[in-house]
């Protein structure tokens, strides 16, 4: 029974003290974001409630980055709190091990990993792909349609259009990839085009081949062509607000654009690391609070202090791997799995040790 008020008290302090935090670390990550929207209100003449919305869609996406530092500040703080006011002493004293007295904080952090990845999985996508039509639409006005790399779009006819690499001076985009999956049918038949010119209504494809499927996914058909028209039956801002990136979309979708590309032949290793950081960010804060907790524990006279530094140089030193090895998986030089999780491994396993063999002297 005094285990279980125990657990309760510390993670009911570890909760209000991270939403705080939560809050405060948002604020700070979304400077860079302010700046890039004043410029939109000013030098765009994009309406101050469209930047305002395009502000507060931006949120849940950073929120999601800064759960595990928020959530290891606010146990650091709160186990600072309880050595300060000697609760820390007194429980140890009752005869509960440190390592229990820590167990309350690594659940905490296992739900906050649960919380996030449901966050970033279910409204991150959608609120960034709502920005990202709202700047199509208000910033690109007055230009050519904003194609993108590594960007799919949809129309009417449930077609999907997927462009590898563009020329932004003369718009020509290359190495395209169309598919169509008809209604009651399990596989797409997939259009693989060299190039691609946008032609007022129409697309026009070159040098490239027609493949079909059975329902058994074998290739039936294969047919070579040197130019072919695609009609486009809408209009050009419907069809470019249905375009989504890899952050624009939930696990379960981009997984199977990733199938799709794959059966294509075409080059996934961008989309690979995406999917795998939607799992891999949301479960750092476990790894985190394995990490920081143990080395934040100390009989200082202000362990607020240890907490704190110790906090930021983990987020620092995490953040920094994280982007290294982002950039190493969408090159091509490491797995995109493994790029993915391995600042988590790196971090996750001497946190693990540190937590099993932590000691209190």
């Amino acid at each position: 029974m005094l285990l279980k008020i125990m657990d309760r008290y510390l993670i009911k302090d570890s909760t209000s003290g991270m939403f705080t935090w939560v809050g405060a670390v948002t604020v700070i990550m979304l400077v860079q974001t302010l700046f890039e929207l004043a410029d939109f209100f000013v030098n765009k003449k994009v309406p101050f409630l469209i930047v305002l919305e395009i502000l507060l869609l931006y949120i849940p996406a950073h929120m999601v980055m800064t759960f595990p530092i928020s959530g290891l500040l606010a146990s650091e703080l709160n186990l600072g709190r309880l050595s300060r006011d000697s609760e820390l002493i007194a429980m140890e004293a009752s005869g509960i091990s440190l390592k229990r007295i820590i167990l309350p904080y690594i659940i905490f952090s296992i739900l906050v990993s649960v919380g996030s990845f449901a966050l970033n999985d279910v409204v991150v996508p959608e609120t960034n792909h709502r920005a990202q039509v709202l700047i199509r639409e208000y910033v690109y006005k007055e230009g050519p349609p904003k194609i993108e790399k590594n960007v799919f779009f949809r129309d009417a006819q449930n077609r999907y259009f997927y462009v590898n690499e563009l020329d932004n001076e003369t718009w020509e985009m290359k190495d395209v990839i169309v598919y169509e999956i008809g209604k009651g049918r399990s596989f797409p038949d997939v259009i693989l085009a060299k190039s691609a010119l946008w032609l007022e209504d129409r697309w026009l494809l070159k040098e490239g081949v027609v493949h079909r499927y059975d329902e058994r996914g074998l290739l039936t058909q294969e047919i070579e062509f040197s130019e072919m028209i695609i009609d486009m039956k809408e209009d050009l801002k419907s069809f470019f607000t249905e375009q989504r990136s890899p952050e624009e979309m939930p696990s379960r979708e981009l997984k199977k654009q990733i199938d799709i590309l794959k059966e294509a032949g075409a080059k996934t290793e961008n989309f690979e690391v995406a999917y795998h950081l939607k799992y891999s960010i949301p479960f750092s804060a476990l790894v985190f609070m394995l990490m920081g907790i143990p080395l934040g524990v100390q009989r200082t006279k202000d362990t607020r202090t240890i907490g704190v530094i110790v906090t930021v140089i983990l987020a620092f030193a995490y953040y920094m791997l994280l982007s290294i090895f982002r950039s190493l998986g969408r090159g091509g030089i490491m797995e995109p799995m493994i790029a993915a999780w391995m600042p988590n491994i790196i971090f996750g396993l001497p946190g693990l040790i540190l937590y099993l063999t932590v000691d209190r002297k």
